[in-house]
């Protein structure tokens, strides 16, 4: 057991990409691999951000633990289960960070909302008990709210990306992580708190997010 202490977090966003590559196919596999485009330049440790015909896999923004020539293996991802990841229907692109922005400022009430499980109401008339099952989950949202300065370089990078998939990386104290894609916006008239000058990033996500311990 561990009390992790969140004095320390960084948020950070992807700026610049690499170019994409397209990727022919994903393994059904624990973890998967996806066979990408020669001469694609992905290496070990590198992130990318996945666009597959798998819904579920599509803008995910996930870590390379392993290169083989163009198969690169892609930790953490499990697609074993072909009811969730039909074979023969994953083919896609993906694109490596090159650049990343954090968001700086921010104050030490940031919140997330969201992602809860969701559930369908299975009663029938003869059953006394009424019953549920799980169905889907509700939508991530992370606000960070911060102190207003546009003069810092992350308020131009969010606002050029403003209505795109974007990934973006939490990093905790200890070097666990976060890896997501979502939408990013910037409040375009700054509040007042505390006699200082306040804003905010949200993020809506959209996919779920990928974690790893290190």
């Amino acid at each position: 057991m561990a009390f992790i202490q969140a004095v320390g977090t960084t948020f950070t966003f992807v700026s610049t990409y690499a170019t994409s590559r397209t990727m022919t196919a994903i393994t059904n596999a624990n973890p998967a691999v996806a066979t990408l485009a020669a001469s694609h330049g992905v290496i070990v440790g590198d992130k990318i951000h996945i666009k597959s015909g798998w819904e579920l896999l599509n803008d995910v923004y996930v870590r390379v633990s392993v290169v083989s020539v163009n198969d690169v293996t892609l930790e953490g991802i499990n697609t074993t289960d072909t009811n969730k990841y039909p074979a023969g229907s994953s083919a896609g692109s993906v694109r490596a960070r090159s650049a990343s922005t954090e968001i700086t400022q921010i104050t030490r009430e940031y919140s997330v909302s969201g992602g809860e499980q969701q559930f369908s109401d299975t009663s029938t008339l003869k059953n006394r008990t009424d019953t549920r099952i799980p169905t889907n989950r509700s939508p991530i949202d992370l606000v960070l709210p911060l102190f207003h300065d546009p003069s810092l370089a992350f308020y131009a990078g969010v606002r050029a990306i403003d209505g795109l998939p974007i990934a973006g990386e939490i990093v905790y104290p200890g070097n666990s992580r976060s890896l997501f894609v979502g939408y990013f916006s910037l409040g375009d008239v700054a509040t007042v708190n505390d006699k200082t000058l306040r804003n905010a990033v949200a993020v809506a996500y959209a996919s779920t997010p990928v974690e790893y311990a290190t």
